[in-house]
């Protein structure tokens, strides 16, 4: 069947693929005056967007982050129901809500829950501090779980602590990211990914309900499966088992898993760039097991219950509760990476048995059967193979825009996996749809790439860095945190710039309990000249000699003097610091926390952006017109007065 241009001339599209994307991209069209056809293999439009008869969304569930986040906006101008849960993207309704069940069964109270997520922050600051060095001295890239291991050898945890992180790091990779920690990378797993405002959303009436609507009126052909695209010839060839079709463009939404398979043969083949980077990207799988019942026997008003009473790598870390959210009596277990996978091989009986003994361990011995339990097996359909994109081992965003680019003028790709500004989300493949209906027809008002959202990583390094600083207050007494934040509020850098001037008792507070308190006697090195820069001092108590290299006169400083925080602008080295007395004091940052604090206060950071620039004019007042030379890693006098202590 040939689709030919309208009357006005734009030209004919096939859509492959009636998922999120495809739909979105395919309404957009058609609204520009495009003759649109959608080719699905399926017998049902949505991909891996599902709600079974029972209401349950056995494919994408939640609005991740829903303020400003467009299918808000979407399902609201459809008048499609919807309420808002809370949460962080982690389908837990917020850790503080989180109902978590340990090893005796019972409700862990707020000090040990606090606990688990203390100890895994640790893990976590530590693991993204080396992923921020790999990154900035462009190491080769590892697996993110090679870096775990040795992080956790390290830590020397308890079995019951290390189950503790393990749990939290699975809900964070497993069932968030759904992958293996071994198939993701190290350095690029979440970096460039942006988030929403704060919180999920579900609707009432399931995604089915969006992607029916946006299916409404346009050109579906269910039941045909692509197998060819050939662009050789001047229009577009599209084969399917069902015969072929002809259009000016083509735009392929298929999910990166069904890529990577070579199903659907491409001729000519797609560029090597193209190919190396759906090779180089990786593909996860969440699987859903959904507990149907009569009536709820579990708490009413609780959303989710975290489970960690058995080996959290062989089991789920949240049981769902759509009573809360949805007033079904369902409890939905997710399960995700190998995990996952495995799943899908056991038996219905497996199946039964497997969920029998969490919710007896949850909820007790007399917990009754379920009448009906529903499944799903997202790596095993075919045109799936798997759930959502993630960032493999030598791969990063980068791969995800290269995946995005056109081939010539006629073949276009969509798909959540197509969106390096966030992948694996429905807003990602809505956003993804738009764009590409915007680039085939030339309208640039039907897509605006994101001008909101947060880097994810950054805001969960924000949380952390939080939460570290509330812990470290309650066990500073408060004369002691007076006498921090005098010291930081007299804080001066050598060149007479007050960092922390702008900043509030409250925000003194935060930053001054994060200091480690570190003492020195007389001759000790506190920094070596061209050492790495790694962390902010702020002299306590005492004083200490700082070395200059020569550009600068030798200084003694006291009380409040501020050294060594240039890391965020380059490669900082050190310079000389030395204790003069037996009475030194100092308090110690990394830098990787000082970064987290600096985000979530960025007053800081312009005053220190500031503080620069007026060391370049000093520097350039005390060398006058003298041209610098390119930096060394071994750096002259020159250079080691700019970077500092």
């Amino acid at each position: 069947m040939s689709r030919k241009a309208d009357a006005n001339g734009s030209p004919s599209v096939i859509v492959v693929g009636a998922g999120m994307s495809g739909l979105a991209a395919a309404r957009a069209l058609r609204g520009s005056g495009h003759d649109v056809v959608v080719l699905e293999g399926r017998d049902r439009v949505g991909g891996r967007i599902r709600t079974d008869e029972h209401g349950v969304d056995l494919g994408a569930h939640w609005i991740h982050g829903t303020d400003g986040n467009p299918i808000t906006e979407l399902v609201e101008d459809l008048g499609i129901p919807y309420s808002y849960v809370g949460g962080d993207s982690a389908y837990t309704g917020g850790f503080d809500s989180l109902d978590l069940f340990g090893a005796d069964q019972r409700l862990a109270n707020h000090r040990h829950k606090s606990r688990t997520l203390q100890l895994a922050d640790e893990v976590l600051h530590e693991l993204e501090q080396r992923a921020a060095i790999a990154r900035k001295e462009q190491h080769p890239d590892i697996p993110l779980g090679e870096a775990l291991r040795q992080i956790l050898a390290e830590c020397r945890f308890s079995p019951e602590d290390e189950q503790a992180v393990r749990y939290h790091l699975n809900v964070l990779l497993r069932e968030d990211v759904a992958e293996d920690p071994d198939k993701l990378s190290l350095k690029f797993w979440e970096e460039g990914y942006l988030v929403y405002g704060y919180g999920d959303s579900v609707l009432h009436q399931g995604y089915q309900s969006v992607v029916d609507a946006l299916a409404e009126g346009l050109d579906v052909r269910l039941g045909h499966v692509v197998t060819r695209i050939d662009t050789t010839t001047g229009r577009v060839r599209v084969t399917t088992e069902r015969g072929g079709f002809d259009a000016d463009r083509v735009l392929v939404t298929v999910p990166l898993g069904v890529l990577k398979a070579e199903v659907v043969r491409f001729e000519p083949p797609l560029p090597e760039a193209k190919r190396s980077a759906i090779d180089r990207l990786g593909f996860g799988t969440l699987n859903k097991i959904a507990l149907h019942y009569r009536e709820p026997f579990w708490p009413r008003d609780q959303y989710v219950f975290g489970y960690l009473c058995r080996d959290t790598d062989r089991y789920p870390t949240v049981v769902i509760s759509m009573w809360k959210s949805h007033g079904k009596p369902v409890l939905v277990l997710l399960l995700g990476a190998s995990l996952g996978r495995e799943a899908e091989t056991w038996s219905d009986e497996d199946v039964a048995a497997y969920a029998g003994v969490i919710v007896e361990d949850l909820f007790g011995a007399d917990a009754p059967a379920p009448e009906h339990i529903s499944r799903t097996a997202w790596s095993a359909d075919p045109f799936a193979r798997g759930s959502y994109t993630c960032i493999g081992v030598g791969s990063s965003s980068k791969d995800i825009g290269t995946l995005a680019e056109p081939v010539g003028d006629r073949l276009f790709f969509a798909g959540e996996g197509t969106n390096p500004y966030h992948w694996g989300c429905v807003h990602s493949a809505y956003e993804s749809g738009l764009r590409e209906a915007a680039r085939i027809s030339g309208d640039t008002t039907l897509y605006t790439p994101p001008s909101a959202g947060t880097s994810r990583r950054q805001s969960r390094n924000t949380d952390r860095v939080l939460r570290f600083a509330r812990l470290r207050m309650t066990h500073i007494d408060e004369r002691d945190l007076a006498e921090r934040v005098a010291c930081l509020r007299e804080g001066v850098d050598p060149h007479g710039v007050r960092l922390f001037a702008s900043l509030t008792d409250s925000e003194l507070e935060t930053l001054a309990s994060m200091f480690d308190e570190i003492p020195f006697a007389a001759g000790d090195a506190i920094c070596r000249e061209d050492d790495a820069a790694h962390g902010v001092f702020i002299v306590a108590g005492g004083e200490v000699e700082v070395d200059f290299g020569g550009i600068y006169e030798r200084a003694v400083v006291g009380r409040g003097a501020v050294l060594g925080h240039y890391d965020l602008f380059f490669n900082a080295r050190t310079t000389s610091v030395t204790a003069l007395g037996d009475d030194v004091t100092l308090f110690y940052l990394d830098h990787y926390r000082y970064q987290s604090f600096l985000h979530a206060f960025p007053d800081v950071l312009m005053l220190m952006m500031s503080d620069l620039v007026t060391r370049w004019e000093q520097l350039e007042g005390t060398l006058g017109s003298t041209t610098l030379s390119a930096p060394r890693r071994k750096t002259g006098a020159a250079q080691v007065a700019l970077d500092g202590a």
